[in-house]
């Protein structure tokens, strides 16, 4: 067989391999193609997901990153402390008190006791004892609702006075200095202070938090303010101005839809 009846044969072999595998390639881009058209499809008829959530219904916004070191130390000397443990259920805790209401009860399949936030209602520690310099503040945020967007937004700070006449639900009234609040509804937590004029929004997939326990930490060292939840850290920035009184309070929702609550309990307030 001479040299030119070589290379046509093998040229002819070697196009239709190409056209083989051309033919192969285009076969699994329809089948892609198809497969992306089902789904669209699929989700027309079923309705498209909510904003923000995955198929399974959980958050699809990311957690916000880990510290490496969880560099949250509790104050050496407990300054004050209250986990309701001789409070009566369906009353107001004795060392406490509130701009509306609340009552203490007990949660099924939960241990200890735990202050029931009523809607558009502040909480104080019932006493005029301001904060020292140096000190962390702990406490417990307990869930419960169908869907964590039942919640309405829930705020916790510090006051330059301890009046429990208003209802607090920014940084910014009624001689309120800063606050952090839990915005269920979109997925944020905002961070404010009306004395140093911070004001922050931080992306968190609160969606996931509606029948959960969320533990709050605080360290504030002089003017600077550190949050974490869950020991994820929320704030660590300075909030206050020099020499500022500082009192805590908490206020429970705005509102609450479909049977939605939120409890509050295990508070302690610590000196470094």
């Amino acid at each position: 067989m001479n040299n030119k009846i070589i290379t046509a044969v093998l040229l002819l072999l070697f196009t239709a391999g190409i056209n083989q595998a051309q033919a192969q390639l285009f076969k699994k881009l329809q089948q892609k193609l198809e497969d992306k058209v089902d789904r669209k499809v699929d989700g027309m008829i079923n309705g498209k997901k909510g904003a923000g959530t995955t198929a399974e219904g959980k958050s699809s916004k990311p957690m916000p990153k880990l510290e490496e070191v969880y560099s949250f130390v509790p104050g050496s000397t407990v300054y004050f402390k209250d986990n309701f443990a001789s409070d009566k259920a369906g009353r107001m805790p004795k060392k406490w008190k509130s701009s509306g209401g609340g009552s203490i009860v007990t949660i099924p399949d939960v241990s200890g006791k735990w202050l029931a936030l009523a809607p558009r209602t502040t909480y104080r520690i019932d006493s005029i004892l301001a904060m020292p310099g140096n000190f962390t503040v702990e406490f417990d945020i307990l869930t419960r609702s169908t869907q964590a967007k039942d919640m309405g937004p829930l705020i916790f700070g510090f006051a330059r006075d301890n009046s429990g006449r208003a209802y607090m639900n920014d940084a910014y009234n009624d001689n309120a200095i800063v606050g952090t609040q839990l915005h269920f509804w979109n997925e944020a937590v905002n961070n404010a202070s009306s004395d140093t004029q911070i004001n922050t929004n931080l992306d968190f997939p609160l969606s996931n938090y509606a029948n959960t326990t969320i533990h709050i930490s605080m360290s504030i060292e002089g003017e600077d303010m550190r949050v974490y939840m869950n020991k994820i850290k929320l704030l660590d920035t300075r909030m206050f101005k020099a020499h500022t009184l500082k009192y805590f309070f908490l206020s429970g929702p705005y509102s609450y839809e479909a049977e939605a609550m939120a409890y509050f309990g295990n508070f302690v307030i610590s000196k470094l």
